[in-house]
């Protein structure tokens, strides 16, 4: 795996911490990079990437296994916490934090190492983290916190409507007919969806605080959401029958960090999001090293 094809991803991640760091960007900036590639490039970049990809039955797997990856994880939080006889607030950080993934950290990762091919095959992986997110964690988030006034078909509406769903539903719609979109279409998305990784990555540099190990929580959110992910990664793997560039994707999306909604389920639950917000950039910061030793794993040996 040539290393010059991750460079871009770790300068990307520097110059973020730079204008932090030099006051020249802070939080605020950081979150409307995130809305933009969520609302904007994110969707641009699914959809032409869906649209083009030749898609089997057996894909159908790859969001089965992103959910189920994340149920696991989901279910050991639960135990843990009990066992540990955790606050609530905390055990719901705990929950969250180690339940859901950052599919868009791993496209990142995936489209300059891998190709569009196997980053087609990671965002159908990150559907069911989706899915996932607007059902389970939706709930936990509601269980564990004191906001409890939106009900989880109101979650599901506002998953369905945003232009990330509606962008993928598309594109399914396109690839399973064989429909090619118009040149003018593919002209205006590509360049919005090739500005992506380099505007999450700078958002990461933004936001990536340093991280106090106090307070153990963090650490045993990140111990849960990678390690333990990356062990489900390998048995549904083993147990699909994936291999090649398409196992290496189910293995860095399951390890992959902590997602982004978790922080914001757990501000919206009114849990300890100073929390959230240390086990999220403790885990970017391990996630930098650990995907590029499963990407390097995954060409070596997959």
């Amino acid at each position: 795996m040539p290393v010059e094809s991750l460079l871009p991803i770790l300068i990307y991640f520097l110059v973020g911490i730079i204008l932090r760091r030099s006051g020249m960007a802070s939080g605020s900036e950081a979150a409307f990079l995130f809305r933009f590639v969520l609302y904007v490039t994110l969707p641009a970049l699914v959809f032409q990437t869906i649209s083009e990809a030749t898609l089997t039955r057996d894909l159908i797997l790859l969001p089965v296994s992103g959910l189920a990856v994340n149920l696991i994880c989901m279910s050991a939080a639960i135990v843990y916490a009990r066992a540990a006889s955790l606050p609530t607030r905390a055990s719901g950080v705990l929950v969250l934090g180690a339940a859901i993934t950052n599919g868009v950290f791993v496209f990142s990762f995936v489209l300059m190492a891998l190709g569009p091919e196997a980053l087609a095959e990671a965002i159908l992986v990150d559907l069911g983290n989706a899915v996932f997110v607007a059902t389970f964690a939706y709930s936990a988030a509601g269980y564990f916190g004191s906001s409890r006034r939106a009900s989880l078909t109101a979650s599901l509406f506002r998953t369905f409507r945003s232009p990330l769903f509606i962008a993928l539903a598309m594109a399914l719609i396109c690839a399973l007919s064989e429909i090619k979109p118009p040149v003018v279409a593919t002209r205006v998305l590509s360049p919005l969806g090739a500005a992506t990784i380099p505007l999450t990555m700078v958002a990461l540099g933004i936001s990536f605080s340093s991280v106090t190990l106090r307070d153990p929580l963090p650490v045993r959110t990140v111990l849960l959401r990678m390690p333990l992910g990356l062990a489900a990664g390998v048995f549904f793997v083993w147990f699909f029958g994936f291999t090649g560039a398409t196992a290496t994707v189910v293995l860095m999306a399951a390890a992959s960090p902590i997602g982004f909604s978790s922080v914001t389920l757990a501000s919206v639950a009114r849990l300890d999001t100073d929390q959230a917000v240390a086990a999220l950039s403790l885990s970017v910061a391990v996630g930098l090293a650990s995907t590029t030793l499963l990407l390097w794993a995954g060409q070596r040996w997959l």
